[in-house]
């Protein structure tokens, strides 16, 4: 599932939309103005993660599906927890 994620050979460097660009400052602050709204976070995260390379800065685009791993990561060891406090 991930490995699409980690393979960089699909996408073509030579189009013009490919966005390989380091984000400046100010583009990294509105990310993380987005992150601070409640439920536009989530969604946004989702959106940026599953967006393609070609429409949304490469940077972008990785950092959001790292965190909807960590995200993922720290749902399944919530729930555990969570189950084992109210089925004893």
């Amino acid at each position: 599932m991930f490995s699409k994620w980690i393979d960089e050979s699909e996408f073509d460097t030579k189009n013009d939309f490919f966005d390989n660009s380091v984000m400046s400052v100010r583009q990294w602050l509105a990310v993380m103005s987005v992150m601070i709204i409640p439920v536009v976070n989530v969604v946004m995260i989702f959106w940026w993660a599953f967006a393609e390379k070609e429409l949304t800065n490469s940077n972008k685009v990785n950092w959001a599906r790292a965190s909807v791993i960590l995200l993922t990561a720290f749902v399944i060891a919530y729930i555990p927890d969570r189950c084992d406090r109210y089925f004893p």
